[in-house]
């Protein structure tokens, strides 16, 4: 038997369901940051909703839905090599072959929008063939490591411009940003994609020392919950462990949301911080991003143990099982939403709107997975990177 796709009947639903979530989380926060370009042409919001919305990003979406998706795509790795292990059979080509196919459609995708994370995923994923051998005590204290220390220390300007500066120096990011936002407003899409294809690259000048070795430290936190078979039976086997996951999440998440409230609510403007400031509010935000992510995963495992829930649930789990599908649709919907080559929203949106577009977006998106996988067995690019990865065709028929 050689090594293969998963098929349905194997799939953990719970893991579907997470997938889910992140990628709701995922679109929320592109939609309310970078699709509608937020981050740089901000309209005044005007009303409470506007600021609940903005809120609910801040305190439960940013960093928290990446964590999960880098989580999940640990945990993805640590599967394969389980299967091979168990079926006596070798998985380094494959991952290999896995890792280059996804790297592909990622700057394929940033042709679409810059922002597109399946590329630097693929590069951060060499990272995990380091730990192949490594006990689950050595990764976990390498993914502390790689998760706090790089943080830490990019916390500092000085430092972050010191090493965006072996990439590329200040005005070359100002030039990149202003062509960018320039290219989004033009009614002619053809002019987006070379914006798009260098401010991907000159963007991650500040912090890519920073960033790449962030995902390697999630994605062996999923390597090692991989290995450990958490999720065997929908987690059932390991309730006592996703209820402390849950109760030391929600704790370790408090100093983060202080601290959030606190730099979102302007009290520190003015200040100038300290060393030891810049230190612990580097640790702070990623420990409350652990934590609460944690809790996340902690409760829906609980919940999907309930019947009543695990009905609920179950709804976004198609979304779940074509995730790649899934996250690239968002770019194609909210590129045209947003950009002058579709209906051009980018810079007029307000917090609420941003926010309950993206909602409408993935429940739309959920119903038409849910059609789909009714006469298919993977979602359209799941299929093209299962046919590249495993070099054959799998069969597409539900």
């Amino acid at each position: 038997m050689s090594l293969a796709p998963v098929a349905p009947r194997e799939r953990i639903v719970t893991l579907d369901v997470l997938r889910g979530f992140a990628l709701l989380g995922v679109l929320i926060g592109n939609s309310y940051w970078l699709y509608s370009a937020r981050a740089w042409e901000r309209p005044p919001d005007t009303t409470r909703l506007d600021s609940i919305a903005h809120w609910f990003v801040a305190l439960f979406v940013e960093s928290k839905a990446q964590t999960l998706l880098t989580f999940l795509f640990g945990f993805g790795f640590a599967a394969q090599l389980l299967r091979a292990e168990e079926r006596n059979e070798p998985v380094m080509g494959v991952y290999l072959r896995r890792l280059v196919v996804l790297l592909t459609i990622g700057v394929l995708h940033v042709m679409l929008w810059w922002g597109d994370v399946t590329w630097t995923y693929a590069v951060a994923g060499f990272g995990l063939l380091l730990f192949l051998r490594a006990s689950d005590r050595a990764c976990v204290i390498w993914a502390m490591v790689l998760t706090f220390i790089p943080a830490a220390i990019g916390a500092f300007p000085s430092v972050r411009s010191a090493a965006a500066g072996l990439l590329a120096n200040p005005s070359d990011l100002t030039r990149a940003r202003q062509t960018f936002l320039t290219a989004i407003h033009v009614k002619r899409f053809w002019p987006v994609v070379s914006a798009h294809l260098h401010f991907a690259l000159v963007y991650q000048a500040p912090f890519y020392f920073s960033y790449y070795p962030w995902l390697v430290g999630r994605f062996l936190l999923g390597y090692v919950a991989g290995r450990q078979r958490w999720f065997e039976d929908d987690g059932a086997r390991h309730l006592p462990l996703f209820r402390k996951l849950v109760l030391y999440g929600l704790v370790a998440d408090v100093p983060g949301v202080a601290l959030t409230i606190v730099f979102r609510s302007g009290v520190l403007a003015g200040h100038k911080l300290g060393t030891a400031a810049h230190l612990a509010f580097a640790v702070i935000e990623q420990l409350g991003s652990l934590g609460l992510t944690a809790a996340y995963v902690g409760t829906v495992v609980l919940l999907m143990q309930r019947r009543s829930w695990r009905r609920l649930l179950t709804l976004i789990a198609p979304a779940g099982r074509m995730p790649l599908t899934t996250y690239i649709s968002q770019s194609v919907i909210c590129t045209f939403l947003y950009y002058g080559w579709g209906l051009g929203w980018a810079g007029r949106a307000r917090s609420a709107p941003c926010v309950a577009l993206a909602f409408a977006i993935f429940a739309l998106q959920v119903a038409v997975c849910h059609l789909w996988l009714r006469r298919f067995r993977f979602g359209p690019l799941e299929w093209v990177w299962r046919t590249l990865v495993y070099l054959r065709r799998p069969p597409m028929r539900a």
